[in-house]
């Protein structure tokens, strides 16, 4: 009994100098641009904007509305939203931990198995990440990962008592901020399905409380945002989801992935790839996230993050009960550090502008012509400034625009890609007038691939012209245009 308490306390004791750690490791690389947007919609919101009426966001409305706790703790506190997500993070990981540990204990795991799941859980869900660190992706796979712990004891026969439960609830969320996780869930019970003949694995508790999730969920988009319902997501569905990469180019990093798992559970003997092996549930979940991958066709990394940690949790878990000889641990955590290295590999972005915008005026009402999210976020959080778009960027426009001349559209479908590009430019004039921004930076690419003169794009329209005139451009900075409300420089 003392001998356990000693266990329990040192285990403990390590996760929480490794969530201290990813505290301190986080406090500078937190605010990226995904954040930094959904954190000034949500200040939006709270101001009086309505989602999908006043501010359009292309992800379902829980991934908006994530954050939203975070803003008001920001509001009441006057500590910064981004250190409060990352407070909230990992709060939430100590709490997937804490579930997948009384799972264990309920299926009677022993005390250094149960130590090297926690740990190595910790260092995946709070260390890996790196720069996407509190990205509703990692949000959500932190969410998910108790499910499919749950689901991987189950596969061994054991039972992992009432938490199951919660650990469906949190299965239900991840699916609800972004559908293409119930791949990565689904797969793991379907196999059990399969394995066992029967249907039962489809029919768990945490099984039926994540579908109930899902569904309650579903309900309360239908009633609260039947705007977005009606408007917007037909938008998204015409012209965001089409943006892809061609499937070819996305291949090479699920193969990669999924192959050095296979690899290194090869290494520790050929019955770790056998159907009744306790690492199949985690492969199936990697798989799951290479489908997830594939599917979403970004080829972002921050989209492979469930494929990156389920890969390496399949076999690492086996250290548990595998003697592991000094070239496959050091082969194994080059790979983990590869994989983390992918993770935060910076994406196409824009020249320094913070200080070119501060010279011109302090805390600047600031507005963007672009379909990247990075041009005006999270730059606007980064000089006090005020952000006056109903948008991110006018990314519907560039999906639009994309299709309209690489693609043979039909006439009913130009006539609703046209519907789309007018609908952007309404809104752009708008935020023109309804906000009188200081400074609009305005980009030269469309997609960060093909060059587009995004000016002419908006100044086709006479309304925009005519706002846009009171505006002078004083200075290109790369791919980006300055330009300044005329009035400000007399």
């Amino acid at each position: 009994m003392l001998d356990d308490k000693f266990s329990a306390k040192r285990r403990w004791i390590v996760v929480a100098a490794i969530l201290l750690a990813a505290l301190v490791i986080q406090i500078p690389l937190v605010l990226n641009a995904d954040l930094g947007w959904l954190l000034t919609a949500n200040e939006k919101i709270l101001d009086g904007r309505k989602l999908g009426v006043d501010l359009f966001e292309s992800n379902p409305p829980l991934s908006v509305y994530m954050y939203m706790p975070a803003v008001m703790l920001s509001r009441m506190s006057g500590v910064a939203a981004e250190f409060i997500v990352i407070v909230l993070v990992i709060v939430e990981i100590a709490g997937a931990l804490l579930m997948m540990d009384r799972a264990a204990a309920a299926a009677k795991l022993g005390a250094w198995e149960r130590s090297i799941s926690t740990w190595s859980f910790a260092l995946l869900l709070a260390i890996l990440p790196g720069a996407i660190f509190g990205q509703r992706e990692h949000i959500a796979v932190i969410a998910l990962t108790p499910f499919v712990a749950i689901t991987a004891l189950r596969w061994r026969g054991l039972d992992p008592g009432w938490i199951a439960i919660v650990a469906g609830a949190g299965a239900g969320l991840a699916m609800s901020i972004k559908p293409f996780f119930a791949l990565v869930a689904g797969l793991p019970i379907l196999l059990g399905a399969l394995r066992r003949r029967s249907l039962r694995p489809l029919f768990t508790s945490e099984a039926c409380t994540a579908a109930a999730v899902v569904i309650g969920y579903g309900a309360v988009v239908v009633v609260v945002f039947p705007a977005y319902l009606s408007t917007y997501a037909p938008m998204v569905a015409e012209a965001y989801l089409p943006i892809r990469r061609e499937f070819g180019s996305l291949l090479p990093i699920p193969i990669a992935v999924i192959g050095a798992s296979i690899g290194f559970l090869c290494l520790f003997g050929r019955e770790t790839l056998e159907m009744r092996s306790d690492a199949i549930p985690w492969l199936a979940a990697a798989v799951g996230g290479a489908a997830g991958f594939l599917v979403q066709g970004k080829g972002w990394p921050y989209t492979a993050f469930a494929l990156c940690l389920f890969a390496i949790a399949a076999p690492l878990l086996q250290v548990c009960t595998k003697t592991v000889r000094m070239p496959i641990v050091i082969g194994g955590l080059a790979t983990i550090v590869a994989l983390g290295l992918y993770l935060s590999s910076p994406a196409p972005g824009f020249p320094p502008l913070q200080e070119r915008v501060q010279a011109v005026v302090k805390q600047p009402r600031l507005l963007t012509i672009t379909d990247h999210i990075g041009l005006g976020h999270p730059l606007v959080r980064q000089i006090g400034g005020t952000w006056v778009g109903s948008s991110c960027a006018q990314l519907l426009a560039a999906g639009a625009i994309l299709r309209e001349n690489s693609s043979h559209p039909t006439e009913e479908e130009r006539a609703k890609l046209g519907s789309i590009i007018n609908f952007e430019r309404r809104h752009l004039l708008a935020d023109l007038r309804n906000g009188r921004p200081h400074v609009i930076l305005v980009d030269t690419y469309l997609l960060s691939t093909f060059e587009f003169d995004w000016l002419a794009w908006a100044n086709s329209d006479p309304e925009l012209q005519k706002e846009l005139s009171h505006y002078r451009e004083i200075e290109d900075v790369g791919r980006v245009r300055i330009f300044v409300d005329q009035s400000l420089q007399r």
